[in-house]
């Protein structure tokens, strides 16, 4: 077999790989310039970025302002200096991931063709292959690798550092060895403060240093603490001591679930089943070959240092995961080191079983070798050719991840929406959006929760603005701090939900939306002249007659269990025949007054058109007027009025009935004022 055609042989088996290679580049293609957030958390990164930019400080005390990610400040601060020249954008935040991409992608090359000097194109398919296996796990972890994040950054700079640290070690003694050793040491201290578990990394290219040239290892020790123990010291005196705060503390307050840690050896080990049994097998050949011919190949010996990063790397995803609010990121390290791994195995498998059938490295003119030859190739294929069937099991759909033209012109539709409302606004889990509509940042809402959940820490200014309803307007997703802030359901109501034109998706992570504004709870302002007949204010039915148990015992501040987000109410209540549900049924009549107007005005929400769910205009005791709320049913409050000229001196009362028991039968009824 000439040379052209063993190189054939090989790529062809790596066309799995380079099929999900494709993919992740499309889908990559697709969504970099998506000028809005993919993750939720990607505006508050660049909020971080923008602050450090500014010179406010990346770890101050927590604030309405900012509460940083609990997260070490590399990322932010490298967006920050590249900002400076090229502007902070989503776009800057993502260039940066994908080109760590690309240099993970030349590792795993470079690493896949020096491991196999004698066998390039068998070494060059396993890399292929692994990159493959990386790119395939995309969707397993959300689409992470190309997002404003840190973590594809870090994920370079470990996967770099510990690569280039077994080409150094045993390189020329002299004064330039020993320098590159500190400039890796260096980097693998920096891999801290680009995210924390950097730290396992540092400790996990000690062994490998003692294995190939322990005399280094003062060197990289030296240079790894002084530039993680050093930079953490100036980082505690910069910030006042909230940098530890933020980075160790608080993670250590938050949960961490044991079984979500066993769980994910499951994840990672079993996510690429024939990855996983590659490796397993190939470290059995490389253990036979060993016992047996007394040697180690050089491709064995790239393959048992990638195996040993994938055990650590696995640890430390599970160690990760088990850590409260983690994503299945926290696998990113064990997906790469674990592919680079099973991709190198297709050369090892070749060198060891070469090895073990004492085939030349050259094809034999002929004979019985022929036959051995043909057994170690047919060794390392059988391996790439589960590693492919694993690829071609796992296949994407990269329009998935990709946002589509709506979801632009939906993120344009809702900064138009942030732009047109007046004065300030929050914006809890999208800062990035208020900061694109031309309004000021307040605190992300992670950061909230960070900061709150198990060990409560104050919060400065939060409390006293929202209480002094400080924001003219407040935008939430759909699960967001109304759910946990219970001052936001006291002091602001749901006015409005965004409308469905203007909620632009999300691709990774949470999948979580704008959905309501809400608005200052307060007395309705009415104009002179106007007079309250009802607007619930006080919370009970005091001098009403109550018949039956839906509407309870009065006014409600927010929607009842099982009920969907009421909204446009006026004031801080509204009654509500929601009370037990749908099933109950019930009338509340007001006390007599006089009509001494011209019209009746009210809000009035819940079933549609449903007769048994109706407002009533009573004089002695027979409906001379009815309302029902308008098609479709909603919770939304429409405005409603009768004309009540003819009625002027007689007296009436207001009697709100739910005689239903069907779906959507309740009634919702507010501000209910006689006008002059």
């Amino acid at each position: 077999m000439n040379r052209f055609m063993r190189a054939a042989f090989w790529i062809a088996l790596a066309a799995p790989g380079l099929y999900q290679t494709f993919l992740l580049v499309w889908a990559i293609g697709g969504r970099f310039a998506y000028p809005y957030d993919l993750e939720w958390m990607e505006g508050g990164v660049l909020h971080g970025a923008h602050r450090v930019a500014e010179g406010e400080g990346h770890y101050p005390p927590p604030s309405i302002d900012f509460i940083p990610f609990l997260y070490t400040p590399l990322y932010p601060g490298l967006l920050a200096v590249l900002g400076g020249v090229f502007g902070l954008s989503y776009q800057l935040g993502r260039a940066v991931s994908v080109l760590a991409l690309c240099g993970i992608a030349w590792v795993i090359v470079a690493q896949g063709l020096r491991a196999s000097p004698n066998h390039k194109p068998a070494g060059l398919a396993g890399a292929l292959l692994s990159l493959g296996l990386f790119a395939a796990g995309y969707p397993f972890v959300e689409g992470w690798y190309d997002i404003v994040r840190g973590d594809t950054l870090f994920l370079l700079m470990i996967t770099a550092s510990l690569f280039v640290l077994t080409q150094w070690a045993r390189a020329d003694e002299g004064p330039w060895a020993q320098v590159r050793i500190v400039a890796l040491g260096a980097i693998l201290g920096l891999s801290f403060f680009c995210k924390q578990t950097g730290v396992f990394y540092v400790l996990a290219a000690g062994p490998i240093l003692l294995a190939y040239n322990w005399r280094r290892m003062p060197a990289l020790v030296g240079s790894a603490g002084f530039v993680g123990l050093g930079g953490t010291w100036l980082m505690q005196k910069t910030t006042g001591g909230w940098f530890w705060t933020y980075i160790y503390e608080i993670h250590q307050a938050h949960d961490w679930n044991k079984d979500r840690f066993w769980k994910s050896f499951e994840h990672i080990l079993l996510h690429f089943r024939g990855a996983t049994m590659v490796i397993v097998v190939c470290l059995c050949v490389v253990v036979a070959c060993v016992v047996v011919r007394r040697r180690l190949p050089t491709p064995a010996k790239a393959f048992l240092l990638w195996t040993y990063l994938y055990a650590v790397s696995t640890l430390v995803g599970a160690i990760g995961w088990g850590t409260e609010f983690a994503h299945f990121n926290a696998y990113m390290p064990a997906l790469l080191h674990g592919a680079i791994a099973a991709g190198l195995a297709v050369p090892t498998v070749l060198a060891c079983a070469g090895e073990l059938l004492q085939s030349d490295r050259t094809l034999p003119s002929g004979g019985p070798d022929r036959h051995r030859v043909a057994a170690t190739w047919a060794a390392a294929a059988l391996c790439a050719l589960v590693l492919g069937r694993d690829l071609i099991v796992h296949r994407w759909n990269p329009k998935h991840f990709i946002p589509t033209a709506a979801d632009r012109m939906a993120g344009d539709e809702l900064i138009s929406e942030l732009r047109a409302l007046p004065g300030e606004v929050w914006v809890p889990s999208h800062p990035w959006y208020a900061h694109l509509a031309g309004k000021r940042m307040y605190v992300h809402r992670m950061g909230v929760k960070d900061v709150t959940v198990r060990k409560p820490r104050p919060i400065r200014g939060l409390e006293r603005a929202i209480a002094e309803r400080r924001f003219d307007a407040i935008v939430l997703d759909n699960r967001d701090l109304h759910l946990e802030l219970a001052s936001i359901g006291v002091h602001y109501r749901a006015d409005d939900l965004v409308p469905r034109k203007a909620r632009p998706r999300l691709f990774t992570g949470a999948k979580i939306v704008p959905d309501s504004i809400w608005v200052p709870a307060g007395p309705a302002e009415r104009p002179p002249g106007v007079r309250v007949i009802a607007d619930f204010e006080d919370a009970r039915w005091e001098h009403w007659t109550v018949y039956g148990s839906a509407w309870g015992q009065g006014g409600v501040r927010a929607a009842l269990p099982g009920q969907g987000l009421v909204r446009r109410y006026g004031g801080r209540f509204f009654a509500t025949s929601f009370h037990g549900g749908d099933v109950r049924t019930g009338t509340v009549i007001s006390p007599p007054f006089v009509i001494t107007g011209s019209k009746i005005s009210m809000r009035v929400g819940g079933g549609a058109q449903d007769p048994q769910l109706r407002v009533e205009l009573r004089i002695d005791g027979v409906a001379v007027r009815s309302a029902q709320p308008p098609m479709p049913p909603s919770e939304r409050f429409s405005d409603l009025e009768w004309n009540v000229e003819d009625l002027r001196g007689q007296t009436a009362a207001i009697a709100l009935v739910d005689n239903s028991t069907a779906s959507w039968g309740h009634l919702n009824v507010d501000e209910i004022w006689l006008w002059p």
